[in-house]
This record gives C-alpha cells, structure tokens and sequence, in this order.
C-alpha cells in the first residue's frame, strides 16, 4: 500500500475583506466606464444636432 503524504496545513482561503475591496474596485471601474459611455453619446447627441440644424 501506499501512503499519500498530505500537507499539515490546507492552504488558507483569502480573506473576505480582500474580496469585498476586488468587488468594490470593479464596481467603481463599471461606473466609471459607464460614465465615459455617456458622456461619448452626449457628445455624439451634440455632434449630429449641430450638423442637422
């Protein structure tokens, strides 16, 4: 028979905290990157206005 050598210690799970602040920074990147969206067709709305009239 052979014997599997299992470690002593099972790796750590990361800490929530880190998770909670991955979260965070994501959600402040999607909004940022909504804000640029917007702010692109707001221009767009501008450009073409300004062209038709």
């Amino acid at each position: 028979m052979s014997r599997v050598d299992t470690p002593e210690k099972l790796a750590e799970t990361p800490e929530s905290g880190s998770s909670l602040l991955a979260l965070c920074g994501l959600g402040l990147a999607g909004i940022a990157m909504l804000g640029w969206i917007c702010a692109l067709a707001w221009l767009a709305w501008r450009f073409f206005d300004w062209l038709l009239f």
